[in-house]
């Protein structure tokens, strides 16, 4: 994959923050020295050095997401329980992202696996970033796009708390049904944190996530593991609530039947917490 000159602005090394550089079949940082290899279909990110800046239980369980998440790629988006949802979940979320916008410039998704709701997302932008942590998931996500015909598109490899995106590049991020699967709060918080990093000030956030209701109740525990080895937790209203920062002011929370938060908003210009 040669990177287009858009799709390489907008890039930086996930350890110091330094912009990256073409070189071969890599980018390479010039400040730590590390390589990132540019695949086919996507640039990866995820190194084995990340697990430095984690703890080995939280490392643990991500390695186990991502062998999952390659061997479900296949059959994703036949689950039954997606295919009903994924309708209601698109639109709410084109809402919130857009708000009282028919496009935006820039649209990324963190955590877009297989593409089942970036490939729609991508028709009001002229440009979309999907980052997601299975190689495989990736390369269905890839084909997808291009089936489609969607807009311009830059997919990466790259662990969701340490996105390897320059500050305020985005004018959209989402990020649906990944945030229950980082598996401790110190995560999940890092993780939102690191969306609004990325989004420009006045950009829209959108955040879904799964919700600990009457209906879900039967499903499961509040945490647990899901068939395959995929960490999950469930969030009350004000659990949800409490992932998203200061500089984001919410303008909405819905549940979406019950089984998954869907809340959206947009990043001020200045952080509150220095009025």
């Amino acid at each position: 994959m040669q990177l287009k000159d858009w799709q390489l602005s907008l890039l930086q090394c996930p350890f110091d923050g330094s912009p990256v550089v073409p070189e071969g079949s890599t980018l390479r940082c010039p400040l730590c020295d590390r390589a990132y290899p540019v695949r086919k279909s996507f640039v990866s990110f995820f190194t084995p050095d990340l697990s430095s800046l984690q703890d080995p239980s939280e490392w643990q369980w991500k390695q186990s997401e991502i062998s999952a998440r390659n061997e479900q790629a296949a059959f994703y988006d036949r689950l039954l329980g997606l295919i009903v949802l994924t309708p209601f979940e698109r639109s709410a979320t084109r809402r919130a992202l857009l708000a009282d916008r028919q496009r935006v410039s820039v649209l990324a998704e963190i955590g877009c696996g297989t593409g089942r709701m970036l490939a729609s997302l991508a028709h009001s932008a002229e440009r979309v970033i999907g980052v997601d942590i299975s190689d495989q998931s990736l390369e269905k996500c890839h084909r997808r796009l291009r089936n489609w015909r969607v807009c311009d598109f830059l997919l990466i490899q790259a662990d969701a708390c340490f996105l390897p995106i320059r500050p305020n590049v985005v004018d959209a991020v989402a990020s649906c049904q990944m945030i229950e699967h980082l598996p401790s709060d110190r995560m999940r918080k890092r993780a939102v944190r690191e969306m609004c990093r990325i989004l420009r000030p006045e950009g829209r956030f959108a955040l879904s996530g799964y919700h600990w209701s009457l209906l879900t109740r039967w499903l499961g525990p509040k945490e647990g593991v899901h068939k395959g080895g995929i960490y999950y937790f469930r969030f009350t209203r004000s659990e949800f609530l409490d992932l998203i920062p200061p500089q984001i002011k919410r303008d909405r929370l819905t549940s979406l039947a019950g089984y998954a938060w869907l809340v959206g908003g947009r990043k001020e210009t200045t952080d509150p917490r220095s009025s």
